[in-house]
């Protein structure tokens, strides 16, 4: 016996189906278009705030000259000034993983670049030394803030792109560090801003970084528990304070922390003691920081691809006593500077890039990096300090490059230590 079927009842179920599978193939197009839009507006975010991570005081160097000849400071308070932003790297990155794992990494991100666009604008309107001083503290602390959570926010959005935006993060931090470093001064002198328009300049980018976060603050907190682990116990994690190696890191990342930031604040003065304008000293540390671009990105790719990365660390090492032994003589102050530029573009990329290398889980790597950024910075706030106060006493800037080849050297040394192919292993705390 044989069963009827509707003609009409086949050509309906047929043309759902057609239906269904072209809305489904649209909702698919969809998706992708939100996908890439999402990728691009993310691309946009960590561009803006990795230049809001470096630009707004590193143009403090260029303008110091004449910070000095406005309010009076000496030598010592002009390397506190310069050095104030690394105190608070010291102090917040390691607490700063307590109030992202409570509000989340976009709301932390947020408020970071609405402190530091509050900094900037203290710094510059409140009159006197006290304001530069407290702007450039607050300032501090937000910087502080966007350099522990940046990196994570990355790793958790690209998870499969780590090693690129990395190396597009450290580049357009190097790059706007460089613009600010190179083009504040002509803006303060030529475009007749001064020193406070000039440093006001930055707040820009700051609200152009918070325009770009806002979308993205409806998210839930959920996004943290990807990148950060829930608060753990003590007893079982061990501690990362015990590691040689972890320590051997956090020197590394001190001494090139302390060779990069004593030249960010003095190296045109230095300049202008052998001759050069403070101009001209100024455009040298932008040459600096546009030569740091290629090995910024290329050197955390080529650690990634490398099973020991001893040869490449040790080499951005050497690189940098060539340089500084060079300075030492006054001439061919260019050839020094575009080395100094390889040597500081490499030797931070490979510090940063160590804290993923050297450990084995992401709680390791947070640990790790919370412990070299907070003794790290401790050193490199301290190193403007020493040697303007040393300048002062000497009236020489000699003795400041003289320490700077040092660190280079021990920089070097350190680099065997830290390129071997080596964990670190946590050592665990017995409780009695």
């Amino acid at each position: 016996m044989g069963i009827d079927v509707d003609p009409c009842c086949t050509l309906r179920t047929k043309c759902r189906f057609i239906i269904n599978k072209q809305s489904v193939g649209d909702g698919i197009v969809s998706i992708k278009k939100q996908s890439q839009r999402t990728w691009l507006i993310l691309l946009f975010v960590i561009l803006l705030i990795s230049a809001c991570l470096r630009a707004p005081f590193t143009a403090v160097g260029a303008l110091i000259h004449l910070i000095q000849n406005d309010t009076g400071l000496n030598g010592t308070l002009s390397g506190l000034l310069t050095s104030l932003p690394m105190f608070a790297f010291a102090f917040i990155a390691p607490i700063t993983p307590r109030f992202v794992r409570r509000w989340g990494m976009v709301r932390m991100l947020f408020a970071s670049m609405v402190g530091l666009t509050a900094g900037i604008l203290v710094r510059s309107l409140v009159p006197g030394i006290l304001g530069l001083f407290i702007g450039t503290a607050i300032l501090g602390v937000a910087i502080a803030a966007g350099n522990v959570i940046l990196p994570s926010f990355i790793q958790y959005r690209f998870q499969k792109q780590i090693g690129l935006m990395t190396g597009v993060y450290l580049v357009s931090m190097a790059l706007w560090a460089g613009v600010s470093s190179g083009f504040s001064l002509p803006l303060a002198v030529s475009g007749h801003l001064g020193w406070k328009g000039s440093l006001l300049i930055w707040c820009l980018m700051s609200l152009f970084a918070l325009i770009a976060l806002s979308p993205f603050l409806r998210e839930r907190n959920g996004e943290l528990k990807a990148a950060l682990p829930e608060k753990e116990n003590s007893e079982s994690a061990g501690s990362i304070w015990c590691s040689k190696l972890a320590w051997c890191v956090t020197l590394y990342m001190g001494i090139q922390s302390i060779l990069f930031y004593t030249v960010l604040a003095w190296f045109p003065s230095m300049l202008n003691a052998q001759g050069l304008s403070m101009n001209q000293g100024g455009l040298l540390l932008l040459v600096i920081q546009i030569v740091s671009l290629p090995t910024s990105f290329l050197a955390p790719v080529l650690a990634s691809r490398a099973k020991s990365q001893t040869k490449l660390v040790v080499t951005s090492g050497i690189i940098y006593v060539i340089a500084f032994a060079g300075l030492l003589n006054g001439h061919w102050i260019l050839l020094w500077s575009i080395l100094i530029g390889l040597g500081s573009g490499a030797s931070f990329s490979f510090a940063i890039s160590l804290f993923n290398l050297r450990t084995n889980t992401a709680e390791e790597s947070i640990k790790l990096s919370g412990m070299a950024q907070s003794v790290g910075y401790l050193m490199a706030a301290v190193a403007p300090v020493v040697t303007g106060y040393i300048h002062d006493l000497s009236g020489s800037w000699e003795a400041t490059k003289i320490f700077l080849l040092i660190c280079s050297v021990l920089l070097t040394v350190l680099a065997f230590g830290v390129g071997r192919d080596h964990k670190v292993h946590l050592v665990v705390r017995r409780r009695s």
